[in-house]
């Protein structure tokens, strides 16, 4: 059976929590110690710390410096950090591929995805980036530190619920900044968030990171509960405990995961054919998760086209008026539905023809392997192999 890991971010979502509660679900602290020794970052001291809020027991991961300057501290992510360097993304990248490919892949992800965040809300180029609190020793190891844990657990699955927003200021580097912080804001375009009450910080950018890189955002998935993990902030609400809960589970439905999406349908019959793909380009870009036409008769007799579009349930409003501005329909009907899909993951397979993306999903016990088609094809071109003999090789490649 396949393992999720359900992340109930109920009192916030920062990296320090995040590891925190990985500890709880047992993960060993000698392991980040291990890898952390790996990245050759300085004298760095790890140690859990027990946390307490209104009276739930967590863990938090605490990281200090060899001078003594502890971090990890819940929430407020304004320390200058003086005293580091201010990395820039390419700096970054070549510490974490000191680490094994498990841990190192997905954490360099994080960050490109932390740069890519950074650049658009201080008009910058990725290149241009200079990480300040994001690229201090603590949120390196922060993000190292989840995707560690989530490799030794044998998680084949995240998924996130919709995150809690605070209002008010923070203080960093780059000054005083609005609640959630800009970064946050941009690295959470498209998923779930519910306004939290108090005037305080509660999803941190490095919190903000991972689960929209490493997670799907939904609804608790069906499975049987094996066990959960407490991790807490330092700061403490008066509304509710500043923690973050971890449901591990083994996944309902002979591996299938439970998943909701919204689903939008319109009748077409006066559309010119030729724009469809441009529209097909324009819905997946905003985030359509599925987008189809099917032939059909209309009621007049004339032949038309059945437009269906799926997105994640946050998106239908916005992927509803982009139907309607950007096809011939005057109306669309919408339904959200349940789905049960396979676990899934993209990696990249060193080929003899050069890096290629492969599409793996769990089936019971085994795994199913597709290469990705725009690489087949690339690989066709530039060799004249028939892509039945390409994708049969990749997939042999894959499955050793």
């Amino acid at each position: 059976m396949s393992k999720v890991l359900y992340i109930d971010a109920c009192g916030g979502l920062s990296g320090d929590m995040l590891a925190g509660a990985l500890l709880d679900l047992g993960w060993p602290l000698e392991d980040l110690r291990g890898l952390v020794a790996r990245l050759e970052i300085g004298p760095v001291r790890l140690d859990e710390t027990r946390v307490e809020h209104q009276g739930l027991a967590a863990r938090r991961l605490v990281v200090e410096e060899g001078h003594g300057h502890p971090h990890g501290q819940g929430h407020v992510h304004g320390h200058h950090h003086g005293h580091q360097p201010h990395r820039r993304l390419s700096d970054i990248l070549g510490l974490l591929a000191r680490l094994p490919e498990a841990v190192g892949a997905p954490a360099a992800r994080v960050f490109t995805r932390l740069a890519e965040a950074e650049a658009r809300v201080h008009g910058k180029s990725v290149e241009e980036v200079h990480f300040h609190e994001v690229g201090a020793v603590d949120a390196i190891v922060d993000v190292t530190a989840f995707c560690a844990g989530v490799a030794w657990l044998g998680v084949e699955s995240l998924v996130c619920s919709a995150l809690p927003l605070g209002r008010g200021f923070v203080q960093c580097a780059h000054g005083r900044l609005p609640l959630p912080a800009p970064a946050v804001l941009s690295l959470l375009a498209g998923a779930p968030v519910w306004e939290w009450p108090a005037a305080e910080e509660t999803v941190t950018p490095t919190g903000a990171a991972l689960v929209s890189t490493l997670a799907k955002f939904a609804p608790m998935p069906a499975m049987r509960l094996m066990a959960t993990g407490l991790g807490g902030g330092s700061r403490v609400s008066a509304h509710a405990p500043n923690v973050v809960r971890l449901l591990l589970g083994e996944a309902a439905g002979g591996g299938a995961l439970a998943d909701e999406v919204s689903e939008l349908t319109c009748h077409l019959d006066d559309m010119n054919p030729e724009d469809l793909p441009m529209v097909f380009e324009r819905l997946m870009a905003a985030g359509a998760l599925d987008v189809a036409a099917a032939p059909l008769i209309m009621k007049k007799g004339r032949p038309g086209l059945a437009l269906t579009v799926l997105c994640p349930p946050a998106l239908a409003e916005d992927m509803a008026a982009l139907v309607l501005v950007q096809t011939t329909t005057l109306g669309l009907r919408l339904a959200r539905l349940g789905r049960r899909i396979l676990p899934r993951e993209i990696f990249s397979l060193d080929s003899p023809w050069g890096p290629v993306r492969v599409k793996r999903a769990r089936v019971g016990d085994g795994w199913r392997y597709h290469p990705e088609a725009e690489d087949v094809a690339r690989i066709c071109r530039e060799t004249g192999l028939a892509p039945q003999e390409v994708r049969r090789e990749l997939t042999r490649l894959a499955e050793r």
